[in-house]
């Protein structure tokens, strides 16, 4: 069974753009150097100032793991300047998925 980790950030006021950027670069490099993260979206909101990042990971150990992974905890530490408020991690069984072939 798979899992989904949503992360949300809500992005200080004019740094939205800014932060969107560090997540979309930090959720690719994280998906290309971590096998058990299937995909990852990352999805925004530019007027609410939201960002979210879904990941799907292959087990619920590799997305319990992702708490203790230094390099998410770097990114954690490089972001604290742009956010708001304390980022949101909900963790969730993953019960369909739905994708268009071809």
């Amino acid at each position: 069974m798979s899992y989904v980790v949503m992360f949300t950030l809500h992005a200080k006021p004019g740094h939205y753009a800014q932060l969107s950027e560090l997540y979309s670069d930090f959720a690719s490099g994280f998906l290309s150097s971590h096998p058990s993260l299937e995909s990852v979206l990352v999805v925004g909101d530019e007027a609410s100032g939201v960002l979210r990042g879904v990941g799907i990971y292959g087990s619920k150990d590799a997305a319990d793991g992702v708490n203790s992974d230094p390099e998410f905890a770097a990114f954690n530490d490089s972001i604290g300047e742009l956010v708001a408020t304390p980022p949101e991690r909900v963790e969730l069984e993953l019960l369909h998925q739905y994708t268009r072939e071809g």
